[in-house]
């Protein structure tokens, strides 16, 4: 029997941000099929073609802005045929397509609202402004001010059924807030197993603190009937990508508060490095409100 996810809104709409690159391309072929077996009934594909400085008093010219918005909306349409191929015509999921000047994190969370959408999905590299984008601080900025979830597509990462998934907890962390709800909606959807792991750094593996926290963790996560496992390592980042891989999972959860997650996954070293070995995708999940 499952823990109770009834108070989770249902999940409609999804946004795919794109730069055209190659792994924004396999991002949205992704998704794609994601959302077939997720249920979803919209996609809205999301272009910025914001590529001036943040801080600039030289001023576009209309032309350039004009053009620059249709030649992201012929592109937009490339992909849209690209994505239909991978729904089928019998998926009954609407496509709708969206480009704009907006910086890229202001509109993500602007279209979030206005569509009420319930997850954005980001490939791992691209070119230009998103090459920034996944490995630097831009990425903490969209995954704390996004108002919904983040999914994080690996440039190699192909879409198939997904009947593992782990959620990576630390320990320190574990309280109410924590989204269970949300949890066992992918579960459910997704009809996967959970792994919930736990990395601690070497040598306090066995701290007796760590004990009532446990305790804890079990009242939230036991509903689900996870498996538990516990790891130690010097790099809490490579641990969950050689888990979740030595594992054959197929998703690896986390809420970004928890772990140092932006001091140890989207540090610029460890996050090249974790997305070029693994083929997980990454969902980050927001923390329950209280």
């Amino acid at each position: 029997m499952r823990a109770e996810t009834k108070t989770l809104t249902a999940m409609e709409t999804i946004i795919i941000t794109t730069d055209f690159s190659k792994a924004a391309m396999n991002a949205s072929r992704y998704a794609a099929g994601l959302s077939k077996s997720i249920g979803i009934s919209r996609i809205v594909l999301y272009h910025s073609y914001d590529n001036a400085p943040a801080a600039t008093d030289i001023p576009v010219a209309e032309t350039d802005t004009t053009l620059a918005h249709e030649g992201s909306l012929l592109a937009l349409e490339i992909l849209d045929r690209e994505i239909s191929l991978v729904l089928g015509t019998e998926s009954g999921i609407t496509i709708d397509l969206v480009a704009n000047g907006l910086p890229l994190e202001l509109g993500v969370e602007q279209l979030a609202e206005q569509w009420r959408a319930g997850l954005v999905v980001v490939g791992t590299t691209g070119k230009s402004g998103l090459e920034k984008f996944f490995v630097g601080s831009n990425t903490v900025s969209l995954a704390t001010s996004c108002p919904v979830s983040l999914l994080i597509v690996p440039k190699e990462a192909e879409f198939g059924p997904i009947e593992k998934i782990v959620f990576a907890c630390d320990l320190k962390m574990v309280t109410r807030s924590t989204p269970v709800s949300e949890i066992g909606w992918w579960l459910d959807r997704l009809q996967a197993k959970l792994m919930v792991l736990n990395v601690a750094m070497e040598g306090k593996r066995f701290d007796p603190d760590m004990i009532p926290e446990q305790y804890k963790m079990h009242e939230l996560l036991d509903g689900f009937k996870p498996s538990y496992h516990y790891e130690a390592g010097d790099d809490i980042a490579e641990e969950i990508a050689d888990f979740a891989e030595d594992e054959d999972a197929g998703l690896v959860i986390t809420v970004p508060k928890s772990y140092g997650f932006f001091e140890g996954l989207f540090h610029r070293s460890v996050s090249t490095k974790l997305m070029d070995k693994t083929e997980v995708p990454l969902l980050l999940l927001k923390e329950k409100q209280l």
